[in-house]
């Protein structure tokens, strides 16, 4: 959407004998608008508010998260982190005593806030400090795999028959 406006502006004085007698009305007729006021959009993107570090983990309770696979130009990818990496511990709380959803949700917030990750790595641990990015600036097939939720378990229609 292009937005065009133009503003000239003569200034004039009006007198009291000039308000009082109406002769505003006439001098109304002396201002002149044009010009041009331009905004492009264009290459403007949607945020969507989902900040993330760009992962994708497997997680099971009772030991710590895998990461499966990082996602190309996102945090985790530019902190240096790998597949196969275990996520130990997100933001001091360890992941092998949450559930799946619990890793998530540490993972996920807000973009530009930051997440700190405890990684152990074959023999070595560290901590990673990451800025979460809104899910815009990764591709759309990465923000498909996040939007697209839990995978569905298919039930049998017998499994809707209550039993005699």
């Amino acid at each position: 959407m292009i937005i065009s406006c133009s503003l000239e502006l003569k200034a004039f004085a009006l007198e009291e004998q000039e308000l009082k007698s109406g002769s505003l009305a006439n001098s109304a007729k002396e201002f002149t608008l044009k010009g041009t006021v331009q905004e492009d959009v264009s290459g403007a993107k949607q945020l969507t508010g989902i900040g993330v570090i760009g992962i994708r983990f497997i997680h099971q309770t009772g030991f710590p998260s895998y990461i499966e696979q990082i996602y190309p130009n996102s945090p985790a990818s530019k902190a240096g982190l790998r597949p196969n990496d275990l996520v130990f511990a997100i933001d001091g709380i360890r992941t092998d005593k949450l559930s799946s959803d619990s890793v998530y949700q540490l993972l996920a917030g807000d973009p530009g806030t930051k997440v700190k990750v405890f990684i152990t790595r074959g023999q070595s641990m560290f901590n990673v400090e990451l800025v979460r990015d809104d899910l815009a600036n990764l591709s759309t097939d990465v923000q498909n795999r996040y939007l697209s939720g839990p995978i569905a378990v298919p039930i049998s229609p017998r499994d809707l028959i209550p039993y005699h």
